[in-house]
């Protein structure tokens, strides 16, 4: 489970199991009840806001808002391993985006990593001087984007059993109806049969699965239990549409 945080005006969520002590920090930025708290600078969303929430968030953390890195999202398996060079990547402006990029991994002390979700899987990696967050939709794994996220980490001298992983808040069985072309390719812990040809899929079991599968021991994985389809401290793409604002999972290494 995760608990709430706050900062000013915006609620967070943080993993109680993941303190500041095993040398990172890290928040699930959601959404608040009065429906501020979107930090996605894209589409048609109001962006002077988000930058504001950026800079709260920023605060909480103890890190410059101009330093954050920000992927590209696009569903991909693609992981990148970022430092310095990348510092200020889509931070106020999303045309800078890192393209066409769904984890991003460092081993560079106080560089904000952040991604943006709305029902697929956020996922924090951590392992001593590592650290990796993770934008895990359906599609991100069946591509393997924690494989590679993980296998990255182990070239970067990590070892399995010093792997630390929490899943944050995203759409669970309930609220995921979904076809064969999703389901079928969902592990059994993840998958609950529905009408006809439909299944309901958990992403965050199925995240948590997979983690698994590579050897990440069961007793270092922490799933937040929240599902984004119905809990209002969460945005959600499934109930609240395409206009929905975005929440983020952010973190830096001390």
């Amino acid at each position: 489970m995760m608990h709430e945080v706050q900062q000013g005006p915006y609620r967070g969520l943080h993993f109680p199991q993941l303190p500041a002590s095993l040398g990172f920090r890290h928040v699930f930025a959601g959404r608040s009840a009065d429906e501020s708290g979107n930090l996605a600078l894209s589409g048609e969303r109001d962006l002077e806001a988000a930058l504001q929430t950026r800079d709260a968030w920023s605060d909480y953390l103890q890190v410059d808002p101009l330093d954050w890195v920000v992927g590209g999202q696009m569903h991909t398996a693609h992981v990148a391993v970022v430092g310095g060079n990348q510092k200020g990547r889509g931070a106020r402006d999303p045309q800078t985006t890192l393209p066409e990029t769904d984890g991003l991994l460092t081993t560079t002390p106080g560089l904000p990593l952040y991604v943006a979700v709305a029902d697929c899987s956020a996922v924090l990696l951590h392992a001593p001087g590592i650290l990796a967050v993770v934008h895990g939709g359906w599609r991100g794994l069946v591509g393997g984007i924690l494989d590679v996220t993980v296998e990255l980490m182990q070239e970067l001298g990590a070892e399995l059993t010093d792997i630390h992983a929490g899943i944050a808040p995203c759409i669970a069985a309930e609220s995921y109806e979904v076809g064969p072309e999703v389901g079928d390719h969902a592990p059994d812990v993840a998958r609950f049969r529905g009408r006809d040809d439909r299944w309901q899929v958990d992403i965050g079991c199925w995240a948590r699965a997979d983690l698994l599968q590579l050897g990440v021991p069961r007793n270092r994985i922490f799933l937040a239990g929240i599902d984004t389809g119905w809990d209002e401290r969460c945005f959600s793409h499934r109930r609240q549409g395409v206009g929905a604002g975005r929440n983020g999972l952010i973190a830096v290494l001390d």
